[in-house]
């Protein structure tokens, strides 16, 4: 198979998801790799690489480049890039306008690997010129120092089946990243959203791991919650079966205890949470189409008061 052209790749973002996808696409493959960063806190030293650990022990180290201001010295050679994929937290969208600006052009894809089903919405009017995609990200990771990411799962992201969806897949040929382009992308993306709304809330309200879904009274009000969202995902095109709600708790129930997810981490280190991206959105979708959510409207507002900064 011929590789690729190579093509400049901006990673905004180099947070867990951010940090494998630009430390994967920098030492595997041809591209031109820049990570977009925020300056390093007072005292803190720069990132020059990336290390890529995995649980069976073998780990990628990678020295993409990177810039932490989009007009500091030496950043106009960022030029305008071929692709942006967009890996900051939902609520920190409009903070990356300046690197949008400095770095899109018409041609340019945005994939926007961020919680929720309105990345579009969300990131188009802060790249007009580009083309914006959304990304449902299937990648278990977690950043435990500046420049080290322990990935503990295959690095597997569903794209939309278009031109867009898979111009940003065949980016990844010869990594062991997997951009897979879906002809059902709602579906995907609904999905993702249910165990973000459900499992995602419930850990991030008990700061607890993924074990607490194991008891009794705590499954029994997951499964309303998750019955809300997903009569939600059906009304917006979701191909959910009768029973997915009470099948993602059984898929869940059925994973190692001890993972906690990133909005737990959050609530339990006194971050922003994404409330919105996961659970309000459910709300005010629910309101579109006339669906009642009361539990998670009730969720939504203890997230919300749960949230730094809110």
């Amino acid at each position: 198979m011929t590789a690729p052209p190579s093509q400049h790749v901006a990673v905004i973002g180099a947070g867990a998801i951010g940090g494998v996808v630009a430390a994967l696409l920098a030492a595997e493959t041809r591209h031109e790799v820049t990570v977009c960063l925020r300056p390093p806190s007072a005292g803190g030293k720069p990132i020059n690489r990336l290390v890529v650990r995995r649980v069976d022990g073998s780990e990628v180290v990678a020295n993409p480049r990177f810039v932490s201001h989009p007009d500091e010295p030496g950043s106009i050679g960022l030029g305008r890039a071929d692709v942006v994929l967009l890996a900051t937290k939902a609520y920190q969208s409009e903070a990356a306008r300046p690197w949008l600006d400095r770095l899109c052009r018409p041609g340019t894809v945005v994939a926007v690997c961020q919680n929720g089903i309105d990345q579009v919405e969300r990131v188009q009017p802060l790249a007009p010129e580009a083309t914006v995609i959304p990304v449902v990200v299937q990648l278990a990771a977690d950043r435990v120092a500046p420049d080290q990411i322990h990935q503990a799962s295959p690095a597997n992201f569903v794209v939309p089946d278009d031109d867009a969806g898979r111009a940003v897949a065949a980016l990844a040929e010869g990594s062991s990243l997997r951009f897979k382009p879906s002809d059902d992308f709602t579906t995907a993306a609904w999905n993702k959203l249910l165990i973000n709304a459900v499992v995602g809330a419930v850990g991030a309200l008990t700061i607890r791991d993924i074990s607490v879904m194991g008891r009794d009274d705590i499954r029994a009000a997951a499964l309303v919650l998750a019955e809300e969202v997903a009569a939600v995902a059906r009304a917006e095109g979701a191909r959910f079966t009768p029973d997915a709600a009470a099948a993602m708790l059984e898929k869940i129930a059925g994973r190692a205890a001890g993972h906690l997810s990133s909005i737990a981490a959050d609530r339990r280190d006194g971050r922003p949470l994404e409330w919105d991206a996961r659970n309000a959105v459910v709300s005010r979708l629910g309101r579109r189409h006339g669906i009642p959510t009361p539990t998670n409207d009730l969720v939504t507002a203890l997230l919300r008061a749960c949230s730094a900064g809110d």
